[in-house]
């Protein structure tokens, strides 16, 4: 992993870290629900793109699966990507599944649409059988403002 740039990449980190720790409700909450309530936390420090977003989501998700023994999937990768994101981007949680080769098990996979481009939270190969979208989620940014113009 490249070192840290500056102290914006560190408080990215930092940020990410508290979002990790939300994102484990995981297991005991529905990812709808963690979703709304990722996408309402607005932080000081946003990243610059979503190659950014995704170095943060995965330092802090290795570091707290290390540090406190939580998730470090792609789902909760994508989850605190996604939420570092959705201030400025539209984004939207997509959960699918494949069998891949012919396989009688089920290959589950978590990634982002970031305004309508994938990004993929973990180190999955893009030349890999793709995924069957099951579930998209949209964070609350599309939200917030919908709620603003209807206020008005």
């Amino acid at each position: 992993m490249p070192r840290y740039r500056d102290l914006r990449d560190v408080l990215l980190v930092l940020r990410a870290l508290v979002l990790a720790r939300k994102a484990q409700q995981v297991r005991r909450r529905p990812v709808r629900d963690v979703v709304t309530e990722l996408g309402s936390t607005h932080g000081i420090v946003n990243p610059r793109s979503a190659e950014q977003a995704v170095r943060a989501a995965t330092r802090a998700g290795i570091r707290y699966a290390r540090w406190f023994g939580g998730l470090d999937t792609c789902l909760t990768r994508s989850l605190v990507a996604g939420a570092l994101l959705s201030p400025n981007h539209d984004v939207e949680l997509n959960m699918g599944c494949r069998t891949p080769n012919g396989e009688a098990l089920v290959d589950g996979h978590a990634w982002l649409l970031v305004d309508g481009r994938r990004v993929d939270a973990t180190a999955q190969a893009q030349n890999e059988e793709p995924y069957t979208t099951v579930v998209t989620l949209p964070f609350r940014r599309a939200l917030v403002e919908d709620d603003l113009e209807s206020n008005r």
